[in-house]
């Protein structure tokens, strides 16, 4: 049954990393760097069928603590002009909030639910502020949308709600207006042009194919009535719509293990 679950994601981050690897042969990237993301895939889906067959649960807050300690441990690591996104481990660079922002965002609406209103409105902040300071202004708009949707339907003390909601409402544009010197690569924030240079019809059904991620995941929450499958298919569609400015990179379709880790962990944490 838990295997039967996981098959729709699993089609759904497939079908863009498929484009992905055609771009990528176009583009004469090496077979050593566009293999690795349907490797990723596979033994990422095996170890959340693990995970689900154990019934593995880890309570809201250690999630929020955990997505919070792990993004700030990158201002340990040595900056990139300026941007401090990386965890390096021995043969893999994660991109932090990739990781841990979708689990982070089911994790928070669910203590929304259950009415943990600070530990909801104090986690928003500070992991919204450790994202400003990174900078990383996609992940900052892909978290801060769904949050400030959340914040605004939330119990909270009418004060701190607005004033949080306002800073949160502020940072992305702040983030947005000062944008980082990073150069784009082209195997991961320019995969989608890679497709456009190949086909029209390839780019538009690359388009299409991103989108299956955050679509079954919006549908998925509206029909079981499932706030936190609706906030995590919100951030993963801004997180999408932000890699069309060409600075950020593509989940799923461009090169990187990032995404997709984060992608099945919040699916094993469900």
């Amino acid at each position: 049954m838990q295997s039967r679950r996981l098959l729709m994601p699993t089609v759904a981050a497939s079908a863009p990393c498929i484009f992905g690897i055609v771009g990528m042969i176009h583009g004469d990237i090496p077979v050593e760097i566009w293999v690795q993301n349907p490797i990723f895939i596979a033994v990422f889906t095996l170890a959340a069928c693990v995970v689900k067959k154990a019934g593995l649960r880890v309570p809201a807050r250690t999630v929020v603590a955990a997505s919070a300690l792990l993004i700030g441990l990158t201002f340990l690591e040595p900056d990139i002009d300026g941007v401090h996104r990386w965890l390096r481990l021995p043969g893999f660079t994660l991109n932090a909030a990739a990781v841990v922002l979708p689990a982070c965002v089911a994790a928070l609406t669910r203590l929304a639910g259950e009415r943990q209103a600070a530990w909801c409105a104090w986690g928003i902040a500070f992991i919204g502020l450790l994202l400003y300071m990174q900078p990383d202004a996609s992940q900052l708009l892909a978290f801060a949308l769904p949050m400030l949707v959340l914040l605004i339907g939330a119990d909270i003390h009418g004060t701190l709600k607005w004033s949080l909601s306002g800073i949160l409402a502020l940072l992305p544009l702040l983030s947005w207006l000062n944008p980082d010197s990073l150069i784009p690569v082209s195997y991961t924030e320019g995969i989608l042009t890679l497709l456009r240079d190949q086909s029209v019809l390839l780019y538009l059904a690359g388009i299409f194919s991103l989108l299956l991620v955050p679509a079954g995941m919006m549908i998925r929450g509206i029909r079981e009535k499932r706030k936190t499958w609706t906030g995590v298919g919100l951030y993963y569609a801004l997180m999408i719509l932000s890699a069309f400015s060409g600075r950020f990179p593509v989940p799923f379709m461009g090169y990187g293990a990032s995404s997709i880790l984060g992608y099945f962990i919040a699916i094993c944490l469900d």
